[in-house]
C-alpha cells in the first residue's frame, strides 16, 4: 500500500517542492523528507481528513521547500511561488463565520477573541497585553464562548 502511495503522489510532491526549489538535490531531499515522514510520523498522518492524498502531500511538500529555501537562503522572491487555487473548505467557512460574529462584539471583547483564539495567546499573556486581570479576561472568555454558541445555534450565522 505504501509503495502505491508512493507511485501515484511523487511526481505531484515533486512538482510541489520544484515550483520552489530549482536546485534538484534540494527538490529530491524534500521529496524523501515528505514521505518519510509520512511514514514515521502517526501524527502527521492523523491531520489527513480524507480527500486526494496526492494534493494533501503536495501542499506538504510545497511548505517544506518554502521552509528549506527560507532556511537555506536560496529563495530571492516568494512573491514568485503560486499560490495554489484551493476551493474554500469547513475550516474557511467556519473562519468567515467566525469573522461575521466578531464584528457583532464590543472592540474590547473583539480583542480578546483575536488575541486568545486567533493569536494563540495565553490567558496570561492575553491579560497582560490587554492590562486586566487574568481573572477578569477568563469571565469575557466564558461570556464570549457562550455567545458564539448562541450566534451558531440560533442559524443567525448562516445568512
Amino acid at each position: 500500500m505504501l509503495e502505491q502511495i508512493y507511485r501515484d503522489a511523487f511526481d505531484a510532491v515533486r512538482r510541489a517542492a520544484g515550483r520552489v526549489l530549482h536546485e534538484p538535490a534540494d527538490r529530491d531531499g524534500v521529496v524523501q523528507q515528505v514521505f518519510t515522514e509520512v511514514v514515521s510520523s502517526r501524527t502527521l498522518r492523523a491531520t489527513f481528513r480524507g480527500g486526494d492524498l496526492s494534493s494533501w502531500l503536495a501542499g506538504i511538500s510545497r511548505h517544506k521547500a518554502i521552509d528549506y529555501a527560507r532556511r537555506e537562503r536560496r529563495l530571492t522572491d516568494l512573491s514568485v511561488v503560486p499560490e495554489p487555487a484551493v476551493a474554500p473548505g469547513p475550516i474557511d467557512e467556519f473562519r468567515q463565520e467566525l469573522e461575521r460574529f466578531a464584528r457583532r462584539l464590543p472592540e474590547d471583547r473583539r480583542r480578546v477573541l483575536e488575541l486568545r483564539f486567533v493569536a494563540g495567546m495565553t490567558q496570561v499573556e492575553a491579560a497582560a497585553e490587554l492590562g486586566m486581570p487574568r481573572s477578569t479576561l477568563e469571565d469575557w472568555e466564558k461570556q464570549i464562548k457562550r455567545a458564539l454558541e448562541e450566534y451558531l445555534l440560533s442559524g443567525e450565522g448562516a445568512a
